[in-house]
């Protein structure tokens, strides 16, 4: 049987942001709105001989990823000012975190700032 190793995870994780794209539609049109939640993970770097080589692109980074808080596909994790999108939710690591192969994008996921309010109170 494995130690208990979630005391040590949780020394060792730090702050990213997780960020989640939801598309809902306004005046018939898409309109996809990004929610972010600061949240603590392990981060490390992807051991690429672990891969599938056929579908991974060599230029970009890997990151593996363990927290408590729940991923899955398609979201994003912010670490350092870089954008790296959840492509697999791998076994679900014991003590209950979460572990996940996330790939760097090209584009980060841009939020955009909520509006001034334009009405007073009066």
């Amino acid at each position: 049987m494995l130690p208990d190793m979630s005391d040590v995870l949780t020394e060792w994780s730090q702050p990213v942001k997780l960020k989640t794209v939801a598309t809902t539609t306004v005046d018939f049109e898409p309109v996809q709105a990004v929610t972010v939640q600061d949240i603590r993970a392990v981060v490390q770097p992807a051991d690429m001989e672990k891969l599938n080589p056929d579908t991974i692109d060599w230029s970009r980074r890997y990151l593996m990823i363990h927290a408590k808080t729940p991923l899955d596909v398609g979201q994003v994790i912010e670490y350092k000012g870089a954008d790296y999108k959840i492509i697999a939710v791998n076994n679900y690591g014991d003590y209950g975190f979460y572990d996940v192969t996330a790939e760097e994008t090209k584009l980060p996921l841009v939020v955009q700032p909520e509006p001034p309010d334009e009405g007073g109170d009066e």
